[in-house]
């Protein structure tokens, strides 16, 4: 970074109109690369959140999926589940989720391991195995 520093002030002391303009031809490019795609992200997501409404899929920048059920001027209500309902900042919301494909008639097979039934006897008493070996008491003496 000096060197290429010293170099610049050298071609400016030279007094070359090349010189001068050497400067601003490195660094117009960079600038350029650096605000056009922060202006273009910044406006999309102005745009994004002037067509939010009622009811739209959202995604938190926090990761968090829900949708909009009441929009204020800076805040909105996120219903992330049954009676959850959150409220963040407009800011917050990062995109529209896009709307849920309809759902085939096909239904889809459950692959779960079915869990072993149990019976409960009527008085809920825990019974032990007749068969298992019964543990043998401990005596206890008088010293």
């Amino acid at each position: 970074m000096n060197a290429l520093l010293a170099n610049i002030i050298a071609a400016n002391s030279s007094g070359s109109a090349l010189g001068g303009l050497l400067p601003l031809l490195i660094l117009a490019p960079l600038i350029y690369m650096m605000i056009v795609p922060q202006r273009k992200a910044k406006k999309k997501q102005a745009e994004m959140l002037a067509s939010l409404s009622v009811g739209d899929d959202v995604v938190t920048s926090g990761g968090i999926h829900g949708y909009i059920t009441f929009l204020e001027d800076t805040v909105g209500h996120v219903q992330v589940d049954t009676d959850v309902v959150i409220r963040v900042n407009k800011s917050a919301l990062t995109r529209i989720s896009p709307p849920a494909d309809d759902v085939d008639d096909e239904p889809v097979a459950d692959l779960t391991e079915p869990e072993p039934e149990v019976t409960e006897r009527a008085t809920g008493a825990i019974v032990a195995d007749p068969d298992a070996p019964k543990p043998k008491s401990a005596k206890i003496t008088k010293s």
